[in-house]
C-alpha cells in the first residue's frame, strides 16, 4: 500500500472533523464564523444538497484514484469498463437521496485524503469558507455595507491559516490546459468531469438569488430554481440539461458575488482548478509518482505569488469561455451559445474552435 493509498485510510475518519462532517449539519468549522447555521435554518433544503455534493465529490476523488491506479497497471492504460457509467450513476443518487448522505461520510472522507492530510484539510478549509459566506448571504434583513463587512471578516478569518487557504487572487486558468497531465480527466472521463463541474456550477449559482434579491419570498423561489436547474444538469438531455462542457467560474455564473467580494470568488474559483488538476492527476495513465504529482499542485495552487493574474484579465478569461458552456446564467436557461466560436479556445489567440476528445463543441 503507497503512502497515498495509506493516508486515505488512515486519515479518513479524522477529517470528518475537518470539514467532511459525520451527520449533516453537524460539521466542525475550525476557526470560521458561525453562519453556517443562517443557511441551515433559512435554505435548509439547499444547506443538505451541499453537503451531498462535497461528499460525492470525495467519493469520486476515491473511486478515481483506485481507477488510475488500475490504468496505471495495464499495458493499454485505457479507462476500466463501466467505471465511468457506474459512478456517474452512483454520484447522481448519492446528490439526489438524502437518506444516503450519512453512509459515505466516511468514504468521502477517504478520498479527500488521496491528496495527503494538507490537501484534504485545504479543500475541507475551502468548502467550509464556502458554506461560511453562503450563510452570510442567506441572513435576512443585512444592509449591503453590512453584508460586505461580514464577508471581509469571512476572508480574513479563512486566511488567518495561510497554510492551508487559498490566495484570495486568481490564479491564470491556464494552468488547467498546459500543466504536465493536462486534460486527462476531461478526456478519459468526460460525463464524471462533467458531474463535478455541475456541482461547481451549483455552488457558484445558489448566491445569485443571494446578491441580487432581498426580498424572502423571492430569494426562496431563486434558490428553487437553482437547485431544480442543477438536478436537470444531470438528466442527460439537451442543453441546458446537461453537464457543463467548461468548468464554471465565477464571472460567469455569480457576478453578483463578484461585485460584492471579489476575493471570496478568487478563492472559490482556486480551490475548483485546483481540484480539477488534482484529479487530471489521479486519472493520468503518464503519472510515475502521484504524491509527488499532487504535491507540486498544491503548492502552485497554494503559492501567493506564482501563477497569479490580474482580476480583469481572469474576469475576461472566464467568459471568454462561455457563460453557455459553464452551465448558463443560474435563473434563466440559455439554450445557445453567446460566443461565435466554441469551448475554451475562444480566449486564444487567433479564436478558432479546437474540439477536445468527447466534449461537445
Amino acid at each position: 500500500m503507497n503512502r497515498r493509498k495509506a493516508l486515505a485510510w488512515i486519515l479518513g475518519p479524522a477529517l470528518l472533523s475537518m470539514g467532511i462532517p459525520g451527520r449533516i449539519g453537524a460539521q466542525e468549522n475550525g476557526d470560521l464564523g458561525g453562519h453556517v447555521s443562517s443557511l441551515q435554518r433559512e435554505y435548509p433544503e439547499l444547506h443538505d444538497l451541499l453537503f451531498r455534493m462535497e461528499r460525492a465529490h470525495g467519493v469520486m476523488f476515491r473511486g478515481l484514484a483506485e481507477e488510475g491506479d488500475a490504468v496505471r497497471a495495464r499495458a493499454d492504460t485505457m479507462p476500466t469498463f463501466g467505471f465511468e457509467l457506474d459512478m456517474v450513476e452512483r454520484l447522481t443518487q448519492l446528490v439526489s437521496d438524502p437518506g444516503t448522505a450519512d453512509e459515505v461520510a466516511e468514504e468521502a472522507a477517504a478520498g479527500f485524503a488521496v491528496f495527503g492530510d494538507r490537501g484534504a484539510e485545504i479543500i475541507a478549509r475551502g468548502n467550509a469558507f464556502y458554506r461560511e459566506v453562503l450563510g452570510i448571504l442567506a441572513e435576512p434583513g443585512m444592509s449591503f455595507p453590512e453584508r460586505r463587512a461580514a464577508v471581509g471578516e469571512a476572508v480574513a478569518r479563512y486566511r488567518s491559516r495561510p497554510e492551508v487557504a487559498l490566495p484570495p487572487a486568481p490564479k491564470n486558468m491556464d494552468i488547467l490546459y498546459d500543466h504536465p497531465y493536462a486534460l486527462d480527466f476531461r478526456t478519459g472521463y468526460t460525463d464524471l468531469d462533467g458531474l463535478v463541474w455541475a456541482g461547481h456550477w451549483l455552488r457558484l449559482a445558489a448566491t445569485e438569488p443571494l446578491t441580487d434579491f432581498a426580498d424572502k419570498a423571492v430569494r426562496a423561489e431563486g434558490i428553487d430554481t437553482v437547485t431544480a436547474r442543477y438536478f436537470a444538469k444531470l438528466s442527460y438531455g439537451e442543453p441546458p440539461e446537461f453537464f457543463p462542457s467548461e468548468i464554471p467560474l465565477a464571472p460567469a455564473i455569480a457576478p453578483g458575488i463578484i461585485f460584492l467580494s471579489p476575493e471570496s470568488a478568487m478563492i472559490w474559483d482556486n480551490l475548483s482548478m485546483m481540484q480539477e488538476v488534482l484529479a487530471d492527476i489521479l486519472a493520468s495513465p503518464g503519472v510515475e509518482d502521484v504524491d509527488e504529482a499532487v504535491e507540486d499542485a498544491i503548492a502552485f495552487f497554494m503559492d501567493p505569488v506564482e501563477g497569479i493574474t490580474e482580476q480583469g484579465v481572469w474576469e475576461i478569461m472566464a467568459l471568454r469561455h462561455g457563460i453557455f458552456f459553464q452551465g448558463g446564467y443560474p435563473l434563466r436557461p440559455m439554450r445557445e451559445s453567446e460566443l461565435n466560436v466554441g469551448g475554451h479556445v475562444a480566449h486564444m489567440r487567433g479564436g478558432g474552435p479546437l474540439i477536445v476528445p468527447g466534449m461537445p463543441g
